[in-house]
């Protein structure tokens, strides 16, 4: 019997689907970028699961708690019903090297971009077909952890549905 593989958009947070602001730490702080709930919506109605993969240094420094970041993706996709969608997961890294906290302090960690690692974890988790997948993201990072992981990628411009619309 063959597994049926689901397609997947994976999409970076902080300047992809929102404005970046330094270490996010409230979701009243959230503002979406320009059409990137149409842009999810169009996604999600064309049966690809989303999932953000995203580097969130600010649990290592101290500024918000895993807590804190799972309250901000919970307002997230309550924000999404509305518009009937959402995102199916979110991988977050908290490590890096010059983390305050301790448990945090790793050096090059496989989960954090430029590694492939979130992407990987997700393909495995969500049963993903990497050949029918594109990764979304603004920054360098983003790109070569596509790369890595096997999926394109696409760097976000202006308008994210424009951009999803030349792919799908």
């Amino acid at each position: 019997m063959r597994i049926k593989k689901n397609k997947a958009f994976f999409l970076d947070r902080d300047g992809t689907i929102n404005r970046n602001v330094k270490y996010l730490k409230d979701f009243k702080n959230f503002k979406w970028n320009k059409n990137v709930i149409l842009a999810l919506k169009y996604i999600f109605n064309k049966n690809y699961k989303i999932i953000i993969i995203t580097n969130q240094s600010g649990i290592g420094r101290g500024i918000l708690t895993e807590q804190d970041l799972k309250k901000i993706h919970l307002s997230i996709n309550k924000e999404l019903k509305k518009h009937n969608c959402k995102i199916h997961d979110f991988f977050f890294c908290p490590y890096f090297e010059k983390a305050i906290i301790k448990k945090y302090r790793i050096k090059n960690h496989f989960l954090r971009k430029p590694n492939p690692g979130m992407i990987l974890k997700a393909v495995k988790k969500w049963k993903i077909d990497k050949s029918k997948s594109f990764m979304i993201g603004d920054q360098y990072t983003d790109k070569i952890a596509s790369e890595k992981a096997g999926v394109k990628f696409i760097l976000k411009k202006y308008n994210l549905l424009r951009e999803i619309k030349k792919v799908i």
